[in-house]
């Protein structure tokens, strides 16, 4: 015949542990773009990557974000964006750690969202596929295609560049 168990105090459950109330304190959005960060027009990208290329060794250097734009309703790099794509693929073979991620947009209406984010996204893979031709790493370089939710101010038609370190 089986015993009944002994009544005592019934369990509770442990506390959290300090690391799980630590993750909360530690998860703080993104700081908001500073005016030296604004996105800039392709011509001047070569002096800003010169002048920043030593801050980006240090792991707190801030974001930077170059832009390329593109014609209304195309996908194709005009001469002057492969220049300039030309000199960061110098720069990112010099600091190995440094990734980029594309953020592209595209004009367009809301009833015309899916087509600007069909476009947004061909445009970003062609910047993607340039870099890669020139021996970047696909895995230095995320995509985010958003269409018509343009963000930053600035031309609709473009594919932002944002410098990040790993």
């Amino acid at each position: 015949m089986a015993t009944p168990a002994a009544p005592g105090p019934s369990p509770t459950a442990p506390p959290p542990p300090p690391a799980a109330a630590a993750n909360v304190a530690t998860q703080v959005p993104p700081p908001s773009p500073k005016p030296g960060n604004a996105p800039t027009a392709p011509h001047t990208a070569p002096p800003q990557l010169a002048s920043q290329t030593p801050a980006a060794a240090s792991s707190s250097a801030p974001e930077r974000t170059l832009s390329i734009d593109f014609a209304a309703g195309t996908s194709d790099l005009s001469d002057s964006a492969k220049g300039t794509l030309d000199k960061i693929v110098s720069n990112l073979q010099r600091n190995a750690d440094e990734r980029l991620q594309l953020a592209a947009y595209a004009a367009g209406s809301d009833d015309q969202a899916s087509q600007a984010r069909r476009l947004s996204l061909t445009r970003a893979l062609a910047v993607r596929t340039y870099l890669i031709d020139k021996g970047i790493a696909s895995t230095r370089i995320d995509v985010r295609a958003l269409g018509n939710k343009v963000e930053g101010g600035g031309p609709a038609d473009r594919v932002d560049l944002v410098f990040l370190n790993k």
